[in-house]
């Protein structure tokens, strides 16, 4: 099994940590009683922050919302692909992505999936012109999902890849996809 962009997993930069630390503090900000009155000295210690990185700060890099783990955005997800190109990924989604109470917000879902299946393309330049997601029961918080995508042809010989979410082994999401060709991004 080959980790996906995995260099940053084993050698974490600050970049990482600093996320990681971000994504525990949007939990805990999404915990805490609203009228509580510590926040005021967070709220001034994170605009001080703030300042500080700005001072820094330089044309934006990407850093992609599923699986950079240098975006506070992307949720905790541990990708690998599996000897038969088959993308996995395994991971717990907490309040930060939360739609219903107590559930995954189906566009997480989505962007879950359409994530693992561009991954399981094996050409980095083609896009999702279709996607196609099946919602089969609610996607619980603070469980271990697993999300996997695998490439099929079909018929028409047009390119697709297959996927799905799944938590304690029952399918929770599935997702069908057709790519096209795209040109290389222009730098």
């Amino acid at each position: 099994m080959a980790r996906i962009d995995r260099a940053d997993v084993i050698n974490p930069s600050p970049i990482d940590d600093a996320a990681d630390g971000l994504r525990r503090l949007t939990d805990l900000l999404l915990r805490v009683d609203e009228n509580d009155p510590s926040l005021v000295a967070v709220a001034d210690e994170l605009d001080r922050i703030e300042a500080a990185l700005e001072q820094n700060a330089g044309p934006a890099e990407f850093r992609d919302p599923v699986s950079g783990k240098g975006n506070a955005l992307a949720p905790p997800l541990d990708m690998e692909r599996l000897p038969d190109g088959t993308v996995r990924a395994t991971g717990s989604l907490g309040l930060p992505y939360q739609g219903p109470q107590g559930l995954v917000h189906g566009g997480m879902s989505a962007l879950m999936l359409d994530h693992v299946l561009a991954l399981a393309h094996p050409d980095e330049f083609a896009l999702i012109e279709e996607l196609v997601v099946r919602y089969h029961q609610p996607l619980p918080l603070f469980e271990d999902v697993v999300i996997t995508g695998c490439q099929m042809t079909d018929a028409d010989e047009k390119t697709r890849a297959r996927g799905e979410i799944t938590v304690a082994g029952h399918l929770a999401v599935s997702a069908e996809a057709l790519f096209r060709d795209a040109p290389p991004p222009t730098t």
